[in-house]
């Protein structure tokens, strides 16, 4: 079984390696950023800058930039949410003009990276560099992909995404390129409206989210899933609409949110919140705060387990005292959390408040005792 096993891991090495050279995507993704930067920055030395281009390109980028994050990631990736139709033919539309393929597509290769994160079927492995997971994977042509779409049963039933990934390319051309073409046209300037929010815009949409694949797997830290590459990291975050709490998203990619935090920079999030404030997305699915707690706690420990056992005795055995009652303190939160669920669904206002606010309580003397732990093991002589 293990050479079985073995051989599969080095026929899909081989076939990788060996696959064919994608020349479209080649010489778009090459093109595509010397038209927008050298091509936009020499336009506008001539002819000068004007108020709307800087903001034809925001505005652009944030309509599809959203539709990447909101639309094509959390909701029709990972369902973290319901969005009414209106809303998911804006994002159809507008993800369609980011030239990052249809949704279908990109849905589906994220959720077979998901599956097999860091192993060779990740379609954008960072194990193989940072290149590769940033942009070279889209160089080839992956002879195995399903063209099927097997994974995705969910969205080859939706009508929105079918129509979409039949018409996305024509999208692109009219809406990606036309529509700030049309837009620079009524300021006097097509070709300006063109470079600022067509070209440049797509450069910029392309590598801030491939900056996911790579740089959120290559810089940070693993807050809460240690045996993976994925990691949490705020400049990421900044660079990328609130995907660069990439940890904490692959621990709980069913989490509408990426930044937990009210102060984590994640505009998806509150774009998701704002569609719910105004009818148009519901169900927005949340992680409760225990087991995210239990996740930070076990990648913290996870990472100095071999501390605790070269630890001096006493010190080791303080050490795990208080993560044992970190532990209990967590088992007691999550037997008040359900609680206060049933309570919620039985309508019982008061008690439901009173029982979660006792089990955040024991949720934060959780994370005090086990970050007390790390602390105490701080102190301990390190062994060369």
């Amino acid at each position: 079984m293990h050479t079985t096993g073995s051989n599969r891991r080095l026929q899909r090495r081989c076939s990788i390696n060996s696959g064919k050279k994608d020349w479209v995507n080649i010489g778009f993704l090459t093109l595509t950023p010397i038209i927008g930067v050298v091509g936009t920055a020499l336009y506008t030395w001539q002819h000068g800058l004007h108020l709307w281009m800087p903001l034809l390109l925001i505005g652009m980028y944030l309509a599809v930039g959203m539709s990447i994050c909101a639309g094509y990631h959390r909701f029709f990736s990972h369902k973290t949410y319901e969005a009414s139709p209106v809303v998911q033919v804006f994002f159809a539309l507008f993800g369609a003009m980011a030239a990052q393929n249809s949704i279908l597509w990109w849905s589906s290769s994220h959720r077979v990276h998901h599956k097999y994160v860091d192993h060779d079927w990740d379609p954008y492995n960072i194990k193989r560099g940072f290149w590769w997971a940033h942009m070279f994977w889209v160089f080839y042509r992956n002879e195995e992909r399903d063209d099927t779409f097997a994974n995705s049963p969910d969205l080859k039933a939706n009508p929105i995404v079918m129509w979409q990934h039949r018409w996305h390319k024509v999208i692109l051309i009219l809406g990606g390129l036309g529509l700030p073409t049309l837009i620079g046209a009524a300021f006097g300037d097509p070709i300006g409206g063109l470079l600022w929010g067509g070209f440049l815009r797509i450069a910029i949409i392309h590598h801030t989210t491939f900056f996911v694949n790579s740089l959120a797997h290559f810089v940070g830290k693993p807050l809460y899933n240690a045996e993976v590459s994925a990691r949490d990291n705020w400049m990421v975050a900044v660079l990328t609409l609130g995907e660069g709490y990439h940890s904490f998203h692959h621990r709980f990619p069913a989490d509408f949110r990426n930044g937990i935090y009210w102060y984590q920079w994640d505009p998806a999030k509150w774009l998701i919140r704002s569609l719910r404030a105004i009818g148009l997305a519901t169900e927005l699915r949340q992680t409760a705060p225990p087991q995210v707690e239990q996740a930070r706690m076990s990648a913290a420990i996870r990472l100095v387990e071999n501390r605790i056992a070269e630890a001096p005795s006493t010190l080791a055995v303080d050490v795990r005292t208080r993560i044992n009652t970190a532990v209990q303190h967590l088992e007691d939160a999550f037997a008040l959390w359900r609680q206060h669920v049933e309570e919620r669904a039985e309508g019982v206002s008061k008690a439901w408040k009173e029982t979660r606010r006792r089990s955040r309580i024991h949720v934060r003397e959780s994370r005090r005792e086990w970050k007390n732990a790390l602390r105490m093991l701080a102190t301990a002589p390190q062994i060369a």
